[in-house]
């Protein structure tokens, strides 16, 4: 007979459209397992999402949290992203070695309407610069820019968790790595804290405890729809 306490129904949770490029699958096959009563809803979308009028449970958010109606816990804390190029880029036209060489080479970015981005990171003395880059390969999702890195298409500003991996395979290498870009951490969002289901609190505890040794995420959940 199943326990009053044990957790079940419904948990809809948004996030952006790439979440499950970052979040394995298998960490939600492993929860369902656990929790045989729970259904699990994701709202995958990069449009910002009210999660009152849109009956959302969780969400999760990027940077300071402003919403003084929800609750909000911290996932992450600020960590850095490295600039990272293939080897075979680096092979075919060299490293840069300062920040404004970045100008005259090919770099891998979200896409702008001018065609050219600006990219400001902190230098060793802790002073931050900037500079204006572009290239030939631009794309909406941290995957993209990824696999287009790993291409040999340009140099790209990528987070700890995709380059950390990419660098131990060999397949991209670090560029001025004492320049780096800061991000603002990542935390879940939940409308309130009464009577809050155990559904949704087991969840909670799931993304808290699988995300507490990662060092950053990547763009797409800094940016989290919430």
């Amino acid at each position: 007979m199943t326990g009053s306490h044990e957790p079940s129904g419904l948990v809809r949770v948004a996030a952006t459209a790439d979440f499950f490029d970052f979040f394995p699958m298998e960490w939600v096959a492993d929860f369902l397992a656990a929790h045989p009563l729970v259904r699990l809803d994701f709202v995958l979308s990069d449009a910002k999402a009210d999660l009152i009028a849109e009956q959302i449970d969780i969400a999760f958010r990027g940077g300071p949290l402003t919403d003084s109606g929800y609750v909000g816990r911290q996932l992450l804390g600020v960590s850095s992203y490295g600039l990272v190029a293939s080897p075979a880029y680096i092979a075919a036209r060299g490293a840069p070695g300062t920040l404004q060489d970045l100008a005259n080479h090919d770099c891998v970015t979200s896409a702008h309407a001018s065609g050219r981005t600006t990219w400001r990171l902190t230098g060793p003395d802790g002073v931050e610069e900037e500079v204006q880059v572009a290239g030939r390969f631009t794309g909406n999702t941290a995957q993209a820019l990824r696999k287009a890195t790993q291409a040999g298409l340009g140099i790209a500003l990528l987070p700890p968790p995709i380059a950390r991996l990419e660098v131990q395979a060999g397949l991209l290498m670090p560029v001025l790595p004492q320049y780096q870009w800061t991000s603002q951490g990542m935390s879940v969002l939940y409308p309130s804290r009464r009577h809050l289901p155990l559904a949704v609190s087991a969840f909670i505890g799931l993304v808290m405890e699988k995300l507490s040794a990662v060092e950053a995420l990547p763009e797409v959940l800094r940016s989290g729809r919430s």
